[in-house]
C-alpha cells in the first residue's frame, strides 16, 4: 500500500496537500473510500481512508495508528564533505535508506568553491530526496538535513555535544593505519548512543584537518587497503557500524 507523508496527524484527522497530494489524487487517481498509509516523520505511522478530495488539499480519517520501532539503535550523525552534487543527491537517497538521523553538508579545503556556493541552494531539494527516500524504505522518521557548515565549525560542534560521554566521533582517513573502523567499535562496543561520521571530498581531508579533527576527539580509522569515493565511503562505513552493532 502507498505510504503519504504529513505534516501532522491530530487526532484521527489529518490532510495532505502540496505535491504529495497532487500524487495521490492526480497520479494514482485514488478516490473517497480508498486506504493508504501516512507518516509524519517523527516516528507515527497510520492507516487512513479518505474522506474528501478537494482542490488543493486531500482530508483522510484516522482508522489505525502505530509507533514503529525500526529506527538503528545509535543515531548517525552523517558530515559529507559536498562533492559534485548529483553524487550528493545519491549520498543522501542511500544514507536515508540506510537509517541515518541527519546530514551535514560541509565544506573542506578541498570542497570546490563553485559547489559549495551552489550546495546552499539545495537544502530544501536534499531534504525532498531524504523524505522521499524514507516512503520507499519504510521510515516513519525522515533525516534532517541540515544548512552548509564548514569543517572547522563542524568538528567543533562535536565537541560541545549535548553527551559528548554518550558519542563518538570517527573520520576515515587513508593515511590512518592501525585503527580499523572494526577494532574501534568493538572496543567501545555500546557504550555511545550518538556516532558522527566524517566523510571527506574528492581528494580527501588534508592533513591540517586531520589534526584540527583529533584535538577535537574525532577518532581517525582505516577503510582498507582501497581508496573509496566520496559517494561510496559514506555508504560503506554506515552498512558496516550497523553490521557490527547489530543495529
Amino acid at each position: 500500500m502507498q505510504r503519504f507523508f504529513v505534516e501532522n496527524i491530530d487526532g484521527d484527522i489529518a490532510e495532505i496537500s502540496g505535491s504529495e497530494a497532487h500524487h495521490l489524487k492526480d497520479v494514482l487517481r485514488k478516490k473517497v473510500g480508498d486506504a493508504v498509509f501516512l507518516f509524519d516523520g517523527k516516528g507515527n505511522e497510520c492507516k487512513a481512508e479518505i474522506e474528501r478530495i478537494g482542490e488543493l488539499e486531500i482530508r483522510l480519517k484516522v482508522v489505525s495508528k502505530e509507533q514503529k520501532d525500526i529506527e538503528p539503535k545509535i543515531k548517525i550523525n552523517l558530515f559529507q564533505s559536498i562533492p559534485k552534487l548529483k553524487k550528493f543527491d545519491f549520498i543522501v537517497e542511500k544514507s536515508t535508506e540506510l537509517g541515518v538521523s541527519k546530514i551535514i553538508p560541509i565544506i573542506s579545503e578541498r570542497t570546490i568553491p563553485e559547489l559549495s556556493l551552489r550546495a546552499k541552494a539545495k537544502q530544501s531539494r536534499w531534504q525532498k530526496i531524504a523524505m522521499s527516500a524514507s516512503k520507499q524504505c519504510g521510515r516513519t522518521v525522515v533525516p534532517e538535513i541540515c544548512s552548509v557548515t564548514n569543517f572547522q565549525d563542524a568538528v567543533k560542534s562535536v565537541c560541545i555535544s549535548e553527551n559528548p560521554s554518550k558519542s563518538i566521533s570517527l573520520i576515515p582517513w587513508e593515511c590512518e593505519q592501525k585503527n580499523t573502523l572494526k577494532k574501534i567499535l568493538s572496543i567501545l562496543n555500546s557504550q555511545f548512543s550518538i556516532l558522527n561520521l566524517f566523510i571527506g571530498p574528492e581528494g580527501g581531508f588534508s592533513n591540517a584537518e586531520i589534526e584540527r579533527a583529533c584535538k577535537c576527539g574525532v577518532i581517525p580509522v582505516t577503510l582498507g587497503k582501497r581508496i573509496l569515493r566520496t559517494e561510496t565511503a559514506p555508504i560503506v562505513v554506515i552498512a558496516n557500524i550497523l553490521y557490527e552493532l547489530e543495529c
